[in-house]
Parts: structure tokens; C-alpha cells; sequence
């Protein structure tokens, strides 16, 4: 990890431009990369791959192409940032790309639901691996009758819970809330979906591939730093894209920057940056990420509501999409009794007594048919479990957001928040 220095004064700018002039030269001639070839700034209308917009412009001009995948999670001054930016670097405007989901690949998932979810399924991973769950496609079973308790609860009328799941598989026209329900989910930190197909792919398919298709050799400059987590330290400098071998290169011109340095370069080309930075946020991106922390979802709550209520309407909808909340939203029972039902089977030994013994491979439980009342649950969280919640709504994470260390008393700072005033985490205010 570095550590930003407290004052930067504009020769130390000029000084890092020319080591990555001259460190990028480097790469080319080891690598072997035309002249001519094509660079393109990965843009998201944030601090870092604004600094590395600006100096790729500095030193190559109109030789430089910018892309933005829009997520339709984004907050709209970063659109705007984004759309307008050339007009402060004197680059080639941003293009901005988008993934659209179609009426054929929600026709594919609402045929596969009917095939699938009309029958019985046993789960294959985690504490209820081998427990058979019911057909979410009938009313006529102790599941659907308790099933419609939940619709009721909820305040929709459907027959059945696959009823209720097809009718929110259509094109919503937001590209981040179609891709939560056709994968029945929102992106979690082990399966970024969202990274992956409204960024990374939609970047690559609209603005890169295109470039490889005519011949050309890409280099990608992406405004990665290394001081944001141990895991993007670790990141090569300049690397081979495996996706086009030969044709195809990533570089990290900032990767090795502080924030203070980034701030620093905006000062120096006269840049002002994005506006939410001197509102409160310490990063910009989809707002909100389904994996920003306590103090972003606060600040959010607080500044631009909103988007909090944009992701509470999401929720209502991929909670119909999700087969396991349909399944858990009649009511789970004690985790003892999931225990023993999993582990273990009840017997009668020859003496008469009844016995538990631990389970055979296939010999698997079945919890369709229970009238319990312990837990309900009502959601496919967008921000996953939080504060010791196993599925909490919106609602619930941004009250557990606005509490001190522990989620136990309201942070009184946090309640009196001018959002009226300029409020920077990097010092930008005046």
C-alpha cells in the first residue's frame, strides 16, 4: 500500500506523466506493438479513469477513444459528467454502451421456469444441500396453500408462486434490474454479475471487438490503482488480454497514484471533478454498489433518497424472480430442527427405541408441507446480508446504516448531516 503525500505541487505531476510516457513507450517496444495501434480509456466518470482520460489525451491527442458501459445504476450527475467531459479535456467525447437485455432472452427464461419450476428440486450446496424442495407451479399442495399466505402478506394475487415469478419476466427497460431477474438475484461479492455483463462485456462487444475484427492492436488504459485493496496491488502493470492474444493489452498508467496524486492531476489540467465528490462520496460508480459500505448507504440515504427507494422497487420485483425466497417466504423453521432433519434420520432399533442415526447418501429430507411460523422471509436483498441480518429489505440496512459501530444506537453525526453544504472525503471544498 502507498501513502499519499500531503501536498503535491504541480512539477511532481509532470515528473509522474512523463514516467508513464516512458514506461509505456518501454512496453510497446517489449512487446512488440505497432505505432499505430488503438487506445482506449475504460471511463466511468470517476476521479481515477478521469486522471487517466486526461493524461492519455495529454500525450497521445485524438489518437485516444473513450468508452462507458452504462449500468442503469449510475446517478445521473455521473451521466452527465460523462457525456460532457471532452469539454474539459479537449478529448474525443465519450462513447457510452449499454447492455440490453431482449424480449427473447427473458422468452428463454420465462420457458425455463415453466419447464423447471412445475417440478420438485433437491438443493446441491450450503446447510440445505440434499433437501428436496417443492413445485412452486402448484396450489393444490400444502406448499401452495401456504404460499398464498405469503401472497397476501406481500399484496399480490397469484395462484402460485411460478404465477407470480413469470409475471415479472419482462423487459423492465433498466438494464441493472433485468439482469437481477433473469439470474434470479442481485450481484453478491462472489458472483459479480453486474461487473461482468454491464461493464466488462458490453464494453468489449460494442467498442473493442469491433477494433480486433478490422485488425487493429488495442491497448485498454484502465485507472486502476493499487492502493485501493490487496487484490488490485497485485495487478500487472501492462498485460497480455488473453481474450485476443497478440492483439489485445491492458495498461495501469496510475497504478501505482494515491487519491491525493489523482486530485492533484485534476488541478494541474484545470478539471473540475465529478460533482458527487464534493457531496459526501469517497467513490463513484453505480449508486449504489450492492457492495458499498455503512457509510455509503447512509450518505446516500441522507443525500439522495431517491435511489434508495429506486433499489426498494427493485427488490419487490426480484423477489418474485427468486425460486429460493418463494420457497423460504412460507416460513423456515429453527435452526436445530434444519439441523437435525439434515444430519440425521429417526429409526426404530430392535428394542423398540426410537434412535437417530446419521443419514445415507439419496436418503434426503423433504420440507415441502410444514406449517411453521418462525422466520419469514421476504426479500432478495439488493445489499445482502448486513449487521448480522440474514436477508434485510433496503429499508432495514439503511436504518442498520445509520447506527454506530456495533448497529445498536443511532450515530447522532451521521443524523445531522448538512446535505445542504459542500462536503468533500478528499478535501476538494473550499
Amino acid at each position: 500500500m502507498t501513502t499519499a503525500p500531503a501536498i503535491i505541487i504541480p512539477t511532481d505531476i509532470s515528473a509522474m506523466v512523463r514516467e508513464i510516457e516512458t514506461t509505456y513507450a518501454s512496453f510497446l517496444e517489449n512487446f512488440r506493438i505497432p505505432s499505430d495501434h488503438v487506445i482506449v480509456v475504460n471511463y466511468s466518470g470517476g476521479k481515477d479513469s478521469t486522471a487517466t482520460l486526461a493524461i492519455a489525451h495529454h500525450l497521445f491527442g485524438d489518437k485516444v477513444q473513450n468508452v462507458m458501459a452504462d449500468t442503469d445504476n449510475e446517478h445521473e450527475y455521473t451521466i452527465e459528467y460523462a457525456k460532457n467531459i471532452h469539454t474539459q479535456v479537449g478529448c474525443r467525447p465519450v462513447q457510452l454502451v449499454k447492455r440490453i437485455y431482449s424480449a427473447a432472452d427473458f422468452a428463454r427464461r420465462r420457458a425455463y421456469m415453466k419447464k423447471n419450476w412445475s417440478k420438485k428440486q433437491a438443493i446441491r450446496m450450503g446447510a440445505y444441500r440434499g433437501v428436496v424442495m417443492p413445485s412452486l407451479g402448484r396450489a393444490d399442495t400444502a406448499f401452495g396453500q401456504a404460499w398464498l399466505k405469503t401472497a397476501k402478506r406481500w399484496g399480490i394475487d397469484f395462484e402460485t408462486a411460478l404465477d407470480a415469478a413469470l409475471s415479472v419476466m419482462h423487459p423492465s427497460g433498466n438494464s441493472f434490474l433485468d439482469a437481477a431477474l433473469l439470474h434470479g438475484k442481485f450481484p453478491m461479492l462472489r458472483d459479480r454479475f453486474c461487473t461482468d455483463e454491464l461493464k466488462i462485456q458490453i464494453a468489449y462487444d460494442a467498442a473493442i471487438r469491433p477494433m480486433l475484427d478490422e485488425g487493429e492492436v488495442v491497448v485498454q488504459w484502465s485507472g486502476v490503482r493499487g492502493d485501493e485493496s490487496s487484490k488490485r496491488a497485485g495487478y500487472d502493470r501492462f498485460a497480455v488480454d488473453m481474450r485476443d492474444e497478440g492483439y489485445l493489452f491492458n495498461f495501469l498508467p496510475i497504478h501505482q497514484w494515491t487519491a491525493a496524486d489523482v486530485f492533484a492531476l485534476h488541478r494541474y489540467f484545470g478539471i473540475k471533478p465529478n460533482p458527487l465528490y464534493l457531496q459526501g462520496a469517497s467513490r463513484v460508480g453505480c449508486m449504489n454498489c450492492v457492495l458499498c459500505n455503512k457509510e455509503e448507504i447512509s450518505e446516500t440515504a441522507a443525500r439522495w433518497p431517491e435511489h434508495i427507494e429506486k433499489h426498494r422497487q427493485w427488490e419487490m420485483k426480484v423477489r418474485l424472480a427468486s425460486r429460493w425466497v418463494h420457497w423460504m417466504s412460507t416460513g423456515t423453521v429453527s435452526q436445530a430442527w434444519v439441523n437435525s432433519i439434515i444430519g440425521f434420520r429417526e429409526i426404530t432399533n430392535r428394542r423398540g427405541e426410537t434412535v437417530k442415526v446419521r443419514r445415507l447418501l439419496g436418503d434426503v429430507p423433504r420440507l415441502y408441507g410444514l406449517d411453521t411460523e418462525v422466520q419469514h422471509l421476504d426479500w432478495s436483498g439488493f445489499y445482502g446480508p448486513r449487521g448480522g441480518m440474514g436477508a434485510p429489505s433496503v429499508t432495514e440496512v439503511v436504518e442498520w446504516a445509520r447506527t454506530g459501530r456495533g448497529g445498536k444506537v443511532y450515530d447522532l453525526v451521521k443524523a445531522s448531516l448538512n446535505t445542504a453544504t459542500c462536503s468533500s472525503r478528499y478535501g476538494l471544498c473550499e
